[in-house]
């Protein structure tokens, strides 16, 4: 479960243009604080820091990604997948 928490943060602080260490500030921890709950069992209110620091919800942290993500071009449109069945949604159009 940490893997998937670890996971979701860094691709959210990299879709946030934010490194770790800006993370940890937003959170008012020490970045190695920050490194330590995600390589290990982190407390509720860590977690809750970290969602709310990245504008996400605590749910969002813990779902495992699809096996397909990205973007794709229709027409002048942009749209963001985030799993097989939301790309075909949108190849529907």
């Amino acid at each position: 479960m940490s893997k998937i928490l670890a996971d979701n943060v860094r691709r959210l602080c990299k879709e946030q243009g934010k490194q770790m260490k800006d993370l940890a500030a937003d959170m008012r921890i020490d970045p190695a604080s920050l490194t330590r709950a995600l390589n290990g069992n982190a407390r509720l209110d860590t977690v809750q820091k970290i969602a709310t620091a990245l504008g996400v919800s605590m749910k969002s942290l813990f779902e495992p990604l699809g096996d397909v993500e990205g973007y794709i071009r229709i027409g002048e449109r942009v749209y963001q997948f985030n799993n097989k069945q939301e790309l075909l949604n949108l190849i529907d159009l």
